[in-house]
């Protein structure tokens, strides 16, 4: 009974150690792209004596010179008498792994083979070349990006000098996805997702693609009325004091995104406007005491387009001049008015 047991044990290491020995013995490694054909066929030869079979991990995939799954891309060389090399064509993620040709009498491996396989990296979708969110709100921006090996993300914001230079400033998140919660208007910029993956032999180089998304922040207008008389210095002031013949600039100083309009009032009258569809301010030739007031050209900023001054310049000439004056800015997120009251000196 004790012999038996020992034989027993000794069965069992053999085989352990066979199963083992097959598994661990030197392979040869095939590195193909994705979506292609093998390059050349994984090579295996049949003699007199035995007949062959393919097994892919644990799963059999060819007796002899024909194949047994229900997969035409798999197919066996024939082109001599012995030749049961295997073929495959257009090569899926799944067809990963180890391929072995073996003796189909005793289970001996005859050949070994270790499939891999690399395809560079795209992005196949994102959230789109311009993404609009108003601010306060809660904005994703995302890029799908495909390859073998899987793909890494990385976002990055494309920052502006002082010297009007694009630079990449890492903003440490990675991953296919951006979230912002309560987005800024000073979060309006243009984001760039990188994807990348070792491509080139997983070793001699990186697939590196990038994908540019402008996150465009709409918000109520800001606004401010700036005066000053008679060339001084400008004053942020809601009352100011003038005699006739001052000279007087009011300039309506705005930030927005988007822009509609920008009108100027003396008290409910309208002294003209300027809309962003239109290359200049216009005046409203109804009111006929127009002539006195110079709507001067749009001032703009070019490191800041969403910002424009409107100035207002007129004297002080009759009592009708003193008023209040308002200007109001309108965009798709609501209206601002600022105004300021030039009071007679008495």
């Amino acid at each position: 009974m004790a012999n038996i047991t020992v034989y027993s044990i000794w069965i069992l290491l053999l085989s352990f150690y066979r199963s083992f020995s097959q598994l661990s013995r030197d392979y040869e490694l095939r590195i193909e792209e994705a979506g292609s054909n093998l390059r050349s066929p994984m090579w295996c030869e049949r003699t007199k004596d035995y007949e062959i079979l393919w097994k892919k991990d644990a799963t059999i995939i060819a007796f002899g010179n024909q194949t047994i799954i229900n997969d035409k891309r798999f197919s066996i060389r024939k082109n001599t008498a012995m030749d049961r090399s295997l073929k495959i064509r257009n090569l899926k993620l799944s067809d990963r792994g180890r391929y072995q040709c073996k003796n189909r009498e005793n289970n001996a491996v005859l050949q070994d083979y270790l499939l891999k396989l690399k395809k560079a990296t795209s992005i196949t979708e994102y959230s789109g070349e311009k993404v609009n969110i108003v601010e306060h709100g809660t904005t994703r921006l995302w890029c799908n990006a495909t390859g073998i090996p899987e793909p890494t993300v990385t976002w990055y914001a494309l920052e502006i000098t002082s010297k009007q230079e694009e630079v990449l400033k890492d903003i440490g998140i990675q991953g296919n996805m951006l979230g912002i919660q309560n987005v800024s208007r000073y979060c309006a910029t243009k984001f760039q997702c990188r994807a990348s993956n070792d491509y080139n032999n997983y070793k001699d180089g990186r697939s590196i693609v990038t994908q540019n998304i402008t996150l465009n922040v709409k918000f109520l207008p800001d606004v401010q009325i700036k005066i000053r008389v008679n060339g001084d210095s400008f004053r942020f002031i809601s009352t100011i004091t003038g005699k006739i013949s001052d000279r007087l600039e009011l300039v309506c100083d705005v930030l927005a995104n988007p822009l509609t309009t920008v009108t100027w009032y003396r008290d409910q009258i309208e002294i003209g406007r300027y809309s962003a569809s239109e290359s200049k301010p216009k005046r409203n030739d109804y009111d006929k005491d127009n002539y006195v007031y110079e709507l001067s050209s749009i001032q703009m900023n070019s490191r800041e387009p969403r910002f424009l001054a409107l100035p207002l310049q007129f004297t002080l000439d009759d009592p009708y001049t003193f008023a209040v004056y308002r200007c109001v800015v309108v965009n798709e997120i609501g209206s601002v008015e600022k105004s300021t009251h030039v009071v007679q000196k008495q």
